[in-house]
């Protein structure tokens, strides 16, 4: 059976990138846009702050990203096996989008259908998905 190459350090820097999209997309690009999403006003927003353990929030979004960006990496040492004549930046954004497709786009649709959140949520939350896939997956693709 073939065990796709990973480079945990592209994995750790990706995962470190992905992070720091995060921050910027939901702070000055869209942070209220998103705090609208969510129904809430600035000063929910605040006491929310004051209640949540932010290390222990910042903590579990970096697992989600290392968790992403390892299962991307091994995704695509399986596809570079499978299409080796493919570039670099072709396999990861290609692997990036099909994992934002068919796996975080899929869930985000439950959103509106269950949760009654507006499609803005959809469209904020998927965006930052979608271009967090993509960056990770050239920075995956070139650091093999």
């Amino acid at each position: 059976m073939y065990e796709a190459a990973v480079n945990y350090w592209a994995v750790l820097v990706s995962a470190l990138v992905f992070f720091a999209i995060g921050a910027i997309w939901y702070g000055p690009v869209f942070g209220k846009a998103w705090r609208d999403a969510m129904g809430m006003k600035e000063e929910d927003l605040e006491a929310q702050k004051a209640e949540v353990n932010m290390v222990k929030s910042f903590g579990l979004m970096f697992l989600g990203s290392i968790i992403m960006t390892l299962t991307l990496a091994h995704l695509m040492g399986y596809m570079a096996f499978v299409f080796p004549d493919a570039s670099a930046i072709s396999n990861g954004l290609t692997s990036g989008f099909w994992v934002w497709f068919g796996f975080i786009l899929a869930y985000l649709l439950t959103a509106p259908a269950f949760e009654n959140r507006p499609w803005s949520y959809v469209f904020i939350n998927g965006g930052y998905w979608l271009v967090g896939t993509l960056v990770s997956g050239v920075i995956l693709g070139l650091w093999r």
